[in-house]
């Protein structure tokens, strides 16, 4: 063992200054020839675009494709030229060296803003968002763990956690210390200019922030964070993080990020790409839920204004105010829905019951009122057409044309004929008729305005749900109040936050946040949601931190304490003018000076917009002034002149407060949380000019006798991985030896398939069956009839697999591109699949129609097979895969004029009767997907081609070999088959909870691009045969592919 380690540390780099020299000189080359080659690489992309300008017209459907998919390539190749860049400039700044636990070797790794790997793919410098890059940020030295999603936790010995410093591509200085980046370092850091200090944040992410970081998404997280603190690096870095190790599950598309105003949004947009993001959507509150109005908003009539601070505009953000809106809708629903009973004519039959309708309406609270009109509407044509059919009481044709008409349409035609503004200005006349206070808005709306109207169309009108966003990051949280979160959480229900504020910068004083709690009980209600607290602010000398919080004690609020990071500068200036003109050349003067000591962002705060337009006039010769456009402003270097409320979120090298008298800030809970706002910009220095009286809250002490209530806080810990269990690397190992030998068959496509015996009483059905609601027939499959038989069947299956040992004779290997040709669809005629007869076994159901058979065969409850063969009298031959359910599967059947329905407990499908076509539902009516309509499926000799109409937002991906390897199949054509390689079958899984497993022994074609259609194509046996898998989590839908094989 100790030859072992000796050996070990010899391998490693070296950790003298030589030594270390020497490895940067090293990475620094092999960072260069990779830009070379990414460079190279764009060069040849702009010459085949060039080529095809030249070979295809721009009408030219397969020149667009081409063209397409060359500049989709080009660009992925310029991002990865940025990130390769990066690492050219500065290719890390840490390392850690370690002893592995598991392996008893020591190991180092040297840790960058992007991963660097050498020329035999092993890596040289790890991404900072790798997960063993935690241990940087979070752990001392000594034994630490962390932990890797596909694997668990992994422990180690932490032996050495060095940082450095490079510049020009020189080492000038390391450190070796048990945190990232000691007082020392860190003061080091911040003194540097605005624009520098962005370029060392990843390298000096702090503990308390890195566990926000690395909180899994798929929780909701709130962060109070004081001035200072790092909340929008820490959400930008978040996303960053994210979108690297979930890459599977979120896009930059799914997130949303919420700003206060334009010029952080601004901010934000130039930052991100540093952190290797992009296309992330960026709106105001106010455009969010312009956005969830869609086709109710006209942006040539409404137009949208700032929050008044009028003392009866403090109710519309309360959460009084919504409930208020959601007992108007319930009135209004209420009145809309009869509720009474409904008989038939001539029967006498009681179709509903009020209570029947009463229980519906209860147990949707979630669905809009237009869309409960509508299942109402189905639900009475469905019992009505059970009693009409077959009755010994005839009607006459007319009758029944009257009667249908009646019976689609009793709760109304589904289209809500009424205005959102409309509805909203009625709410409004409602409240001023209780005595309410209130200006009715024409034209002109606020963002309280703009959420309830947005409400009132996804609780009235809304039909057909969009899903908006996985993930929403709002900063400056505490702007708003309840009302617009009441509101947010209904509209964007399904998606989880990232909630980042500071009460104590509550513009809004009446109308936003001035604590958590309510936000805290409304989101946070999951077993790993989290309440995170960053207390010590990085962006304030100690001078200035003092000055901002003697301004804070000027309030009777309570607030989060601060701790600030030694760093001293200047004190802060408060200084007099006798005129404008005096101030006009003592502000130009200061300005002066901070450029000529290097201060390259400067801003001067005004307290509106009607002073900032004044201000920037009167100083309009000053050199490096920006022009004064708050809502297109790009944060830079030069001179901002801004009103507090559009600073922010925004930190500045030195600030200018542009006399805060008393009238203009009087000594109120509101303008003092305004003033903490403006002295917290400052990053070095803050000037205050003024004339006249000087405010009370900056001109007045506080006695030292008063004491500011305090927050009580808690400490953010490490999060557990939400939603799966931890095991350390030792246990899983141990797990496996266990698993051993119930694992005769090899490890197969997604990992060992788990062969294991259930006890008779599981198996023998003694769980409550699920209750299916008649017109549905109930069947059981087959059950063996004892437990000898049962295992004699399992043991045969415990030995072999009946795909073992065979190959894929495909010569497509998994993830090759198609060319051209093998997209087009052969020219043929379409089939008639027009349902001509229904036939129901206790294994399956069947449909025919002139073009052939179809065959429905639930294998489990959330797994249904669909088999399809040309001709009636075609026979369904077995796979390798599941022919029929191995235990009982309670399953039910129907058949009406118009289509076929079979349903479990987990799915209802569909067919047409008019063309054939398999629609997929959720149990409770939710659309997952359905086959084309106007052609489901081709046949042509051995090859076949399901036709499908995936929705345009679907995110849909393949699973290879390794266990975290998934290859995004959005808008993509790729074969998904495994040519030359072991049998295994492909897998399709879907972002709305379903997979689609294909049992073809050959090639198999998978293409979602619209030019040639969306299909699976296979080659081999002429048989369509696929597996439906819907269990709404990704994890269990695979565990349900792995017991598939027979």
């Amino acid at each position: 063992m100790a030859e072992k380690m000796e050996k070990d540390a010899a391998e490693l780099p070296g950790i003298s200054r030589e030594a270390e020299e020497h490895q940067l000189a090293y990475v620094i080359g092999v960072a260069q020839e990779h830009l070379v080659q990414a460079r190279k690489a764009i060069r040849e992309a702009n010459e085949d675009l060039a080529d095809l300008m030249e070979v295809y017209d721009a009408k030219d459907k397969e020149g667009l494709t081409l063209w397409n998919n060359a500049t989709a390539r080009l660009k992925e190749y310029k991002q990865n030229m940025v990130r390769l860049e990066k690492a050219r400039k500065k290719p890390y700044f840490g390392r850690i060296d370690f002893l592995a636990e598991e392996k008893q070797q020591k190991e180092a790794y040297y840790i960058g803003r992007v991963g660097i790997s050498g020329d035999d793919a092993q890596p040289l410098v790890l991404d900072w968002r790798a997960p063993i890059a935690s241990v940087y940020y979070e752990s001392g030295l000594g034994p630490c763990s962390y932990t890797v999603l596909s694997e668990g936790t992994h422990t180690i010995d932490l032996e050495r956690k060095r940082t450095y410093e490079i510049e020009n591509d020189r080492l000038k200085d390391y450190f070796d210390s048990d945190v990232v980046a000691n007082d020392e370092l860190l003061t080091k850091y911040l003194a540097k200019s605005k624009k520098n200090v962005l370029g060392e944040i990843i390298a000096t992410i702090q503990k308390e922030q890195n566990l926000l970081i690395r909180r899994s998404p798929r929780t909701n997280l709130i962060v109070q964070g004081v001035a200072g603190s790092g909340k929008t690096t820490v959400a930008m870095h978040r996303i960053s993080y994210i979108l690297y190790n979930y890459k599977e599950d979120f896009r930059p598309e799914d997130f949303y990020v919420i700003g206060s105003n334009k010029i952080l949004l601004n901010y934000i947009t130039g930052v991100l790409p540093e952190l290797d993001v992009y296309g992330i959507r960026q709106m105001t509150m106010e455009e969010l839920f312009i956005r969830l109005l869609y086709e109710e908003w006209n942006g040539k009539i409404y137009r949208v204004h700032p929050v008044s601070q009028e003392a009866w505009q403090e109710q519309k953000g309360s959460t009084a105010w919504f409930e208020k809106l959601e007992a108007y809708c319930q009135a209004y629903e209420n009145q809309e829905i009869p509720q009474e009973a409904i008989v038939m004519e001539k029967t006498g039959v009681r179709l509903m019951r009020p209570a029947m309708i009463r229980e519906y309406l209860r147990d949707n609270p979630l669905l809009s009122m237009e869309s409960k009109i509508l299942m109402l509407n189905k639900m009475l044509y469905a019992r009505y057409e059970n009693v009409i059919t077959g009755k010994v009481i005839s009607f006459t044709e007319k009758e029944r044309k009257k009667l249908d008409k009646k019976y689609s349409t009793y709760f109304g035609n589904g289209k809500w004929n009424g205005s959102v503004r409309t509805f909203y200005q009625d709410f409004l006349r409602a409240q001023q008729q209780e005595g309410i206070p209130i200006e009715i808005p024409d034209t002109s709306f606020d963002v309280y305005d703009l959420a309830a109207m947005a409400y009132i169309y996804k609780r009235i009108k809304e039909t057909d749900p969009v899903r908006e966003a996985s993930h929403v990051v709002i900063d400056e949280a505490q702007d708003f109040g309840m009302m617009v979160y009441r509101c947010l959480h209904y509209c964007m229900r399904g998606c989880t936050y990232t909630v980042m504020g500071d009460t104590s910068q509550n513009i809004h004083f009446g109308q936003g946040l001035n604590d958590w709690e309510e936000l805290r009980r409304l989101i946070l209600r999951g077993t790993y949601d989290a309440f995170g607290l960053l207390r010590k602010s990085y962006r304030n000398t100690v001078e200035i931190s003092e000055f901002a919080t003697e301004i804070l004690r000027h309030g009777d609020f309570p607030i989060y304490p601060v701790e600030p990071i030694i760093r001293h500068g200047k004190q802060v200036k408060v200084q007099a003018s006798a005129d404008t003109v005096s101030m006009k050349d003592a502000a130009a003067n200061q300005i002066q000076e901070w450029q000529k000591n290097g201060y390259e962002t400067i801003a001067v705060i005004c307290r509106d917009e009607t002073e900032a337009k004044e201000v920037s006039d009167l100083l309009q010769d000053t050199p490096n002034l920006m022009s004064y456009t708050p809502e297109r402003s790009q944060f830079g270097e030069g001179i901002m002149i801004l009103p507090v409320v559009y600073t922010k979120g925004l930190e500045f090298d030195a600030v200018l407060l542009w006399n805060p008298t008393k009238e203009q800030y009087p000594q109120d809970n509101g303008h003092i949380k305004l003033l903490y706002v403006a002295a917290t910009r400052a990053l070095h220095e803050l000037t205050v000019l003024y004339q006249d009286s000087l405010t009370d809250i900056i001109g007045t002490e506080v006695p030292k006798e008063k004491h500011m209530q305090e927050f009580q806080t808690e400490s953010l810990q490490k999060a557990k991985e939400y939603a799966k269990p931890v095991h350390t690397q030792k246990e899983i190992e141990q797990q496996r030896r266990e698993e051993g030998d119930r694992e005769r068959q090899a490890r197969g496509y997604l990992g060992p398939r788990k062969i294991q015996l259930k006890k008779e009483q599981e198996i023998a059905g003694t769980e409550t069956p699920v209750l299916i609601p008649k017109p549905f027939e109930v069947h059981q499959a087959l059950i063996p009839k004892n437990r000898n038989q049962l295992k004699k069947s399992t043991d045969k299956k415990l030995k072999s697999s009946a795909i073992d040992g065979l190959v894929n004779p495909s010569p497509y290997t998994y993830g090759t591109f198609p060319p051209e040709s093998h997209l087009q669809v052969k020219g043929h005629s379409r089939g008639n699949f027009s349902v001509k007869w229904v036939k129901k076994t206790k294994q399956y159901l069947e449909i025919a129609s002139a073009a052939g058979l179809l065959r429905l065969t639930p294998i489990t409850p959330s797994t249904i097979r669909i088999s399809f063969v040309k001709g009636v009298t075609g026979t369904i031959q077995d796979t390798n895969w599941k022919a029929q359910a191995d235990t009982a599967v309670t399953w039910g059947a129907k058949e009406s004029r118009s289509e076929v329905q079979l349903l479990t407990d987990r799915i209802l499908i569909r067919v047409e009767k008019a063309n054939g076509a398999v629609q997929f539902l959720s149990r409770d009516g939710k659309k997952l997907l359905t086959e084309n309509p106007s052609e489901p499926r081709l046949l042509l000799d051995s090859q076949t081609w399901n036709f499908f109409a995936w929705d345009k937002n679907e995110r849909l991906k393949s699973k290879g070999v390794l266990a975290d390897d998934f290859m995004d199949l959005s808008t993509k054509a790729r074969y998904i088959s495994f040519g030359q390689k072991k049998l295994r079958m492909p897998l399709v899984l879907s972002n709305k909870g379903y997979a689609i497993g294909v049992a073809a022994g050959s090639t198999v074609l998978f293409c979602n691009v619209r030019t040639y259609g969306q299909y699976i194509y296979t080659q081999g046996t002429g048989q369509i045969d696929y597996y439906f898998i819907y269990d709404e989590n990704q994890e269990r839908n695979i565990e349900q592919y792995r017991n598939l094989p027979v």
